[in-house]
């Protein structure tokens, strides 16, 4: 899904380490990839009615061309497996021997959650496009948003375990898919990662990875 205008922990301190490890025990009930569930939870969180998420059909032109101008984030879910695994390690090593630029207006949260990864790739795209968004500071949203700013992405989302309200919507939006819903604690195969750009460039944000990652100049599109 893309979000658009509505037509219509490596080097964290010990601290948020092992509070990390406490809330890898907790576990959301799992968001559906489905715009009207990721509409009403962003909707609950705080995002204007007047953007919303909608499906992308596929890659070919004339399926883009179905997406609303103005788009200004992106959701994938995909399926995991043990040669994505090792494609994340082997990611996760080239970055940190080459290095990578990294904007300083990013907003990247780590993921300790069980099956937050729909909720926080919702976060993610709202929590980078805030301002053109025009969420307001005294929502859900908006409030963590003021919680975690000038923290580190381990201490953001370790904080997230405290965002009652946020916690409480994501639970009642999962329950609305048109797929059975999963327990909180179900294994599943299937996990979500937003892009985002800032300053020009595409970021693929996963909380379960070691960092954002800069898949460099969105060519101004």
């Amino acid at each position: 899904q893309t979000l658009c205008p509505t037509i219509c922990g490596e080097h964290a301190p010990e601290e948020i380490v092992e509070f990390g490890a406490k809330l890898r025990d907790s576990h959301w009930v799992p968001l559906e990839s489905n715009p009207e569930v990721l509409n009403d939870f962003a909707w609950k969180a705080g995002l204007p009615r007047s953007w919303e998420f909608v499906d992308v059909f596929g890659i070919e032109a004339d399926l883009l061309a179905m997406v609303p101008a103005g788009c200004v984030a992106l959701t994938l879910l995909f399926h995991t497996s043990p040669a994505l695994q090792r494609y994340k390690e082997e990611q996760s090593r080239s970055i940190e021997a080459k290095g990578q630029r990294l904007s300083p207006d990013l907003v990247y949260v780590k993921q300790y959650i069980g099956n937050a990864c729909g909720t926080i790739a919702c976060i993610h795209c709202m929590a980078n496009n805030a301002k053109v968004l025009g969420l307001p500071e005294e929502t859900p949203m908006g409030r963590y948003l003021s919680r975690i700013r000038g923290k580190s992405p381990e201490q953001a989302g370790a904080m997230l375990g405290d965002a009652t309200d946020l916690h409480q919507a994501s639970e009642v939006c999962a329950t609305g898919g048109q797929t059975p819903t999963p327990e909180a604690t179900s294994s599943v195969d299937a996990h979500f990662v937003a892009f985002v750009e800032k300053d020009g460039e595409v970021y693929e944000l996963d909380g379960c990875k070691a960092a954002p990652v800069n898949h460099g100049s969105s060519d101004g599109d």
